[in-house]
């Protein structure tokens, strides 16, 4: 009974502390936290953005066609400056030339690989026979 007793006021102590303590630290990391915490904080919560009844209206007098011409017109400028540009005209030999700069690129390195080193007829069927073991091919064989 006396042990219940110590255990059953001793339990809600150590919890009681280990509490304080663990709020203490919250608190203090609270106050230590980076500067974009409290606007994350806030992001999270929802609040900062408008409310429905905020949303702006539109002015009567806007067309949305006037800007749409505007812009056709300037994209017609900025087509014609391009055309006019001498580096947007195609080559006249166009595909001799792209070759002639891929054979000056591929001059400037040294002529292909070296001949590979492969192995002669004599050494492969030396290294197949070393492989012919009469015990485990015996049975393929005959089939």
């Amino acid at each position: 009974m006396k042990n219940t007793a110590i255990l059953l006021c001793g339990v809600p102590l150590l919890l009681a502390s280990a509490c304080t303590s663990s709020f203490s630290k919250v608190r203090g990391a609270l106050n230590d936290a980076p500067e974009w915490y409290e606007a994350r904080r806030t992001e999270i919560r929802g609040e900062g953005y408008p409310a429905i009844a905020d949303i702006p209206t539109v002015d009567a007098n806007w067309k949305p066609g006037e800007r749409l011409a505007a812009s056709g017109e300037e994209i017609a400028v900025i087509q014609a400056a391009f055309a006019a540009d001498a580096r947007a005209q195609a080559p006249a030999a166009g595909a001799a030339e792209i070759a002639a700069v891929v054979a000056e690129i591929q001059g400037a390195f040294e002529p292909g690989l070296p001949p590979g080193e492969f192995f002669t007829e004599t050494e492969i069927a030396a290294i197949r026979a070393s492989f012919n073991v009469p015990r485990v091919t015996e049975g393929v064989i005959s089939q």
